[in-house]
């Protein structure tokens, strides 16, 4: 099973997301207003390539965003333990750059290829604003909800979304400029977590060996006492 990793070499949050700590919406957010979005750039105002995090397929690309929705082929072990399939929405790659990288309704990424560039199509300074929901691909991708942002804007959001931060897994060799005040999981955190995992999995594989084997000394001393057969 793949790794869901980070998608670009430097980590640099420019936009973080629009809900607090507690879950709850953030209104002071610029554009992201009530989303687990997050709006990440390279090193300096270039436009860096974006390399996919797992095997996906493209499923949609839509408006002058050049928004693309990738779906993972398969369930991926996430940062925070857990194993998804996803959909990972990406906007503003330039049309020129999708075309030379060739994405299409279709076409399939494998793990740590290029599959996406940073852009200012439709924004305001190269960036890539991402979102992340969960698998499968269903209607337009997103929806319009009513929250509105500081622009008065209704906010659009990816289908079911997840938080980044849950899925994307740092490889060492990220370098991390800016994290946005999210608490991204590095690769030696996940190992640890999937350690911690497997030892609580063994316990209760243990302890259900114990409750089957009692269970059934249970139903023997029954049979004896009542003389069944």
């Amino acid at each position: 099973m793949q790794k869901c990793k980070f998608i670009m070499k430097n980590l640099r949050v420019t936009q973080g997301y629009g809900r607090n700590s507690a879950g709850g919406v953030d209104y002071m957010s610029y554009s992201h207003t009530g989303s687990y979005a997050a709006d990440l750039a390279g090193a300096d105002s270039g436009c860096e390539f974006a390399y996919a995090p797992c095997d996906v397929v493209v499923r949609r690309i839509h408006g002058v965003y050049n928004a693309v929705w990738f779906e993972s082929l398969e369930e991926v072990m996430c940062a925070d333990g857990n194993t998804r399939k996803l959909i990972f929405m990406l906007l503003h790659i330039n049309k020129e750059d999708m075309e030379k990288i060739g994405i299409r309704v279709g076409k399939i990424f494998r793990q740590g290829e290029i599959f996406y560039k940073e852009g200012c199509a439709g924004a305001t300074g190269s960036h890539i604003h991402l979102e992340v929901g969960l698998s499968p691909f269903t209607g337009t991708g997103w929806y319009k909800t009513s929250i509105k942002d500081s622009m008065g804007n209704n906010v659009w959001r990816i289908n079911m979304q997840v938080r980044p931060h849950d899925v994307f897994i740092l490889d060492d060799g990220i370098n991390t400029l800016s994290d946005g005040g999210i608490k991204w999981v590095r690769e030696k955190e996940n190992t640890d977590k999937m350690a911690l995992l497997s030892r609580e999995n063994e316990s209760l594989k243990e302890e259900n060996e114990r409750l089957s084997d009692l269970i059934f000394k249970i139903a023997e001393m029954v049979k004896t006492e009542t003389g069944d057969e």
